[in-house]
């Protein structure tokens, strides 16, 4: 089962919170080959620039090594940047709008991440990083 992986999870792997746990076990998957986490380039320019920020301490490298494991990236193509556009969710971002449409442009239906306001984005399933079960689900359908 293919899933997107948001920023904040990489981020969380590097960064002393209650997600740090469950999402390292994803980033340990997805390196492993037994998890078919996916993300993008515009995923991986939001860790990129909280490594270079200093606002989560340091990360150095963290975006580099998450290139590393996530690479092959699904690519954000004009459909993903159109169906962007279209989407109504008051409550997300560019950035976050940019993720659903690559998602739903690659039939990606499930997004990892600990962002609530995709919970409204029609034709995705947000999982928490902090719900077991649908993380113990995503990790042995790899």
């Amino acid at each position: 089962m293919t899933f997107f992986v948001d920023a904040n999870v990489i981020v969380y792997a590097a960064s002393e919170s209650e997600y740090r746990g469950p999402c390292v076990e994803v980033l340990e998957g997805v390196a492993r080959g037994e998890a078919d986490g996916r993300t993008s380039p515009a995923a991986l320019e939001e860790v990129w620039y909280v490594e270079r920020s200093g606002r989560a301490g340091s990360l150095e490298g963290l975006a580099a090594h998450a290139y590393t494991v996530f690479t092959p990236l699904l690519p954000v193509t004009d459909e993903a940047f159109r169906l962007a556009l279209a989407l109504r969710a008051p409550g997300l971002g560019p950035a976050d709008l940019l993720h659903a449409g690559t998602c739903l442009a690659h039939e990606v239906e499930i997004v990892l991440s600990a962002d609530a306001a995709l919970d409204g984005v029609r034709g995705l399933r947000r999982v928490d990083p902090l719900d077991a079960r649908a993380l113990r689900r995503l990790l042995s359908a790899g």
